[in-house]
């Protein structure tokens, strides 16, 4: 191949990068810069067309929040590339839960698809492709409900360039504004979704089954509570029938779940590094029909989902304890 062919090639590329940014970015923060500010520095280096820059108030209460909110809240004066620029910066501090869910609100009153970055969710340039390519491919296609950027187990059993799977992460996702209006906050009908078979043809595996209904009964009294989004969401998924989809490899680092809303002294499963270098997410494999995979499902279940044995509980525990006598 000659150099103009390879500048050809080259160019092809960037530009084909360059159309990623077309679906709108979300970006939602609070009081913790050293993260944000990884995760806008990427944002910034993707030149989306249009962001939604979300802010929630400090607390008067907790010392250095109001100005290390502050400190987040001046990076709209480094968007400096042609950006449509929408901005809520709340004027008191809401809990976290109506933050959250009213931040996503506010992004699909105004848009029909977009794409949600936490503050700690840092992408790599790749992800931002990723969900442009495949957001409007299942745009009309409601057995999908996500598309996720994280695949923190590292596990692509088939090959393919991307996952179908019944388990959703949020730590970097893209969705449609008719999934997210589907949603049921008070989860009316979840009991009768769980005496029904319907969950059990979702997951066939008799003790899959029983631990992920085990897991919802506990749950679902609190989820009406708090309202917490992602886990509705989820709950919503499966009575939905509904799928979210997982890069073949890790596409968003999760660089927090070690601060303001999570109190654990131990580092997080999530919390990983995403190595995918190339700008432009290329998909070409594609898995011949839109089914979970069964491996992928078996390994997230097992490590998210499955009540660990008295052996683990014990390692879990004398670790908890280490880290503890060691911070």
């Amino acid at each position: 191949m000659n150099w103009e062919n390879c500048l050809i090639l080259e160019l092809k590329i960037f530009l084909k990068f360059r159309e990623v940014v077309k679906t709108p970015v979300l970006f939602i923060t609070f009081v913790r810069p050293d993260y944000a500010r990884k995760t806008f520095d990427s944002i910034r280096a993707a030149q989306p067309s249009k962001l939604y820059f979300y802010s929630n108030k400090g607390r008067i209460e907790k010392e250095g929040e109001i100005e290390r909110n502050e400190e987040i809240r001046s990076y709209i004066s480094e968007v400096d590339w042609n950006c449509e620029l929408h901005i809520w910066f709340r004027d008191e501090c809401v809990n976290v839960y109506d933050s959250l869910r009213g931040a996503i609100t506010w992004l699909f009153d105004n848009e029909e698809q977009g794409i949600i970055l936490e503050e700690d969710c840092v992408p790599t340039m790749g992800f931002f492709s990723f969900c442009d390519q495949l957001i409007e491919k299942f745009r009309d296609d409601t057995k999908v409900w996500m598309i996720s950027g994280d695949n923190y187990i590292s596990y692509n059993p088939e090959g393919y360039d991307y996952i179908y799977s019944y388990m959703f992460q949020i730590y970097g996702w893209a969705s449609w504004r008719d999934r997210w209006n589907k949603i049921d906050w008070d989860l009316i009908k979840i009991d009768d979704f769980l005496k029904s078979d319907k969950i059990k043809y979702l997951f066939p595996e008799k003790k899959q089954c029983k631990d992920r209904i085990r897991i919802i009964k506990d749950n679902v009294n609190n989820l009406r509570r708090t309202k917490c989004w992602d886990g509705i969401f989820h709950y919503m998924m499966f009575m939905n029938n509904a799928m979210c989809i997982y890069p073949k490899v890790l596409l968003v680092s999760n660089i927090g779940l070690v601060g303001t809303h999570n109190k654990s002294k131990e580092v997080s499963i999530f919390n990983t590094k995403a190595i995918y270098s190339d700008e432009y997410y290329s998909i070409k494999n594609e898995p011949p029909f839109p089914l979970p995979s069964i491996k992928f499902e078996n390994k997230m279940y097992k490590i998210t989902w499955q009540r660990p044995s008295f052996p683990m509980k014990v390692y879990l525990h004398f670790r908890s304890l280490i880290n503890r006598l060691f911070q």
